[in-house]
């Protein structure tokens, strides 16, 4: 057998390996497609009443809710926008794209039987459930498995970020909104100090014990920057929230416009009572007609209680 001959049969040889390859790998589909079976899906046909989402390694659930009042996480008001953006996906969730077959790689993409788990429950009653394992970093999108199942996907889309918030994410961080425009005073207190802030026709003016004077515009304006979006830094954890005491509160912050609510002639449009955390460096609060607490940051509070409009008495 020559070189030319034994040339020719390496190249048939190779043609035979390539072509024989993807038969190798593909699950015996039909026409050299990859055999996902009936794929990953997740379908919700009836009103959703709740979902819960089983953290990882035991660490406890979240539980979103639906009630007559609106949504709830863990009992705390829920972000409705954020409570939309997910009913609006969750229901059709489908994906063709396989990851695993093998149960000995649902540890390491978090799809095991410890790891986080979607259970969504409907108002007639149906409970479904499946795995949310980890994100892909290299193609983006979560694995996913099917109770019961062996094999684990891909799912694409917004859905695997939702369900990866942990309860502070699902609450909402806006606390108020206030019109500024119909803003008539408003009244300051921090530690022993006090101060009144009042708009008239000729502008706003400052006053105390000593009586009133012009405030100064700048500190004005970045404080009425504000009120449109009085929005927490974060919350407190149930333990830090149980200690909190509103009794005797280390500032208050009251805004008011004209109205015929009582016999001042003012509506009440805010009122936060505050608690000043020093080891954090922050503060602690709540709405006066409210039952949430959550926290401002120190930059939030110097605006709404700032000191050059706050003097000593």
């Amino acid at each position: 057998m020559n070189a030319k001959q034994l040339k020719v049969i390496a190249i048939v040889l190779g043609v035979a390996v390539l072509l024989t390859l993807p038969r190798l790998f593909r699950g015996g589909g039909e026409e050299g497609t990859l055999d996902v079976g009936d794929g990953f899906s997740f379908t919700v046909t009836d009103t959703i009443a709740s979902v819960d989402i089983g953290l990882a390694d035991n660490a406890g659930t979240v539980r979103l809710e639906r009630t007559d009042a609106g949504w709830t996480v863990d009992g705390y008001v829920a972000d409705e926008p954020k409570i939309r953006d997910l009913l609006e996906v969750i229901g059709q969730l489908f994906s063709s794209e396989l990851v695993a077959r093998n149960p000995s790689n649902h540890a390491g993409l978090g799809v095991a039987e410890g790891g986080r788990r979607v259970e969504v429950r409907t108002a007639g009653g149906e409970v479904q459930r499946f795995h949310l394992g980890d994100r892909d970093t290299r193609s983006g999108g979560y694995f996913v498995r099917l109770p019961g199942d062996d094999v684990v996907y891909r799912l694409d889309g917004p859905v695997g970020g939702y369900l990866n918030r942990d309860r502070d994410g699902w609450r909402p961080r806006l606390i108020a909104s206030v019109d500024t425009a119909a803003v008539r005073e408003i009244l300051m207190r921090r530690g022993e100090r006090e101060a009144v802030l009042r708009r008239s026709d000729d502008g706003w003016f400052a006053g105390d014990a000593a009586g009133d004077a012009p405030a100064d515009s700048a500190l004005v304006q970045r404080l009425l920057a504000i009120l449109p979006s009085v929005s927490a830094s974060g919350f407190p954890t149930a333990e830090e929230e149980a200690v909190a005491d509103f009794t005797l509160p280390d500032g208050w912050f009251e805004v008011f416009s004209e109205g015929s609510a009582d016999v001042t002639g003012r509506q009440l449009e805010l009122s936060i009572l505050l608690l000043e955390d020093e080891e954090r460096g922050d503060w602690v609060a709540r709405l006066a007609d409210g039952t949430e607490v959550f926290r401002l940051s120190s930059l939030t509070v110097n605006r709404l209680l700032p000191e050059a409009l706050v003097p000593v008495p």
